[in-house]
């Protein structure tokens, strides 16, 4: 028998890094994962985390985002139709992504970076109001490097959305998302938490881990976790 916990749970999705780790056709036309974010309960929960991202907006007067793994934007869409139209929105994604997010003529410019390699500023602004990584962090074999390169531009609040393991989610670092452990792994990259913030959806029920402390009970069957970090300088 091995020794080692494979999944949280039976709905946990496996991860093979010989499989899943560049996934370049990821947001191409005939992909059934483009076509998804189309769906109703997508849409719901793209209304949801934009109305959140909004207040932290009108609340802190941004007028300059960059968001990280944005796929075509649909995030950015919903956020524009709550009345952000001067709004400067920076996206980084793949090229297909760009693709279908010009197809779809949704607001925001998007710049083709592979995210794997870190996070590239050379085209991008000295600094932003609010950055934004949704859902994306647990995707990328390197989320220590994107939080470093993310460190070094002129920002000082971070917007990112962590799913919660009871949706059954792929994670390429299982456990480094456990509540208790990613508000560490925040720490140790110098951002400190400000606000929790829970998802429209629900997950199955199971019960709190060791590693979910400070895990507020209300948000155990979150699907989502929001959070809105402050930059720490030292």
């Amino acid at each position: 028998m091995a020794f080692i916990r494979v999944k949280h749970n039976n709905m946990e999705n496996e991860f093979s890094a010989f499989i899943n780790y560049e996934r370049d056709e990821e947001w191409k036309d005939d992909n059934p994962q483009n076509s998804r974010i189309d769906t109703d309960s997508w849409v719901s929960r793209y209304k949801h985390e934009a109305k959140i991202v909004s207040s932290y907006i009108k609340d802190n007067d941004s007028k300059s985002v960059l968001e990280i793994g944005s796929g075509p934007g649909s995030l950015c869409k919903f956020i524009f139709d709550l009345g952000h139209d001067n709004l400067i929105y920076h996206m980084i994604d793949k090229k297909y992504a760009k693709v279908s997010h010009s197809n779809r003529g949704w607001p925001g410019e998007m710049f083709v970076q592979n995210l794997n390699n870190g996070v590239d500023s050379s085209d991008l602004l000295e600094n932003y109001d609010l950055i934004i990584c949704n859902d994306v962090l647990e995707h990328l074999p390197n989320p220590t490097k994107i939080l470093q390169d993310l460190y070094h531009l002129n920002t000082d609040k971070l917007f990112i959305s962590v799913p919660n393991w009871r949706m059954g989610h792929q994670f390429i670092y299982r456990g480094l998302f456990d509540y208790d452990n990613f508000l560490y792994f925040m720490a140790i990259h110098n951002y400190e938490g400000v606000s929790v913030k829970g998802s429209n959806l629900i997950t199955p029920d199971y019960p709190k881990l060791d590693s979910e402390d400070l895990l507020p009970d209300e948000l155990v069957r979150s699907w989502n976790w929001y959070f809105l970090f402050d930059k720490v300088v030292r």
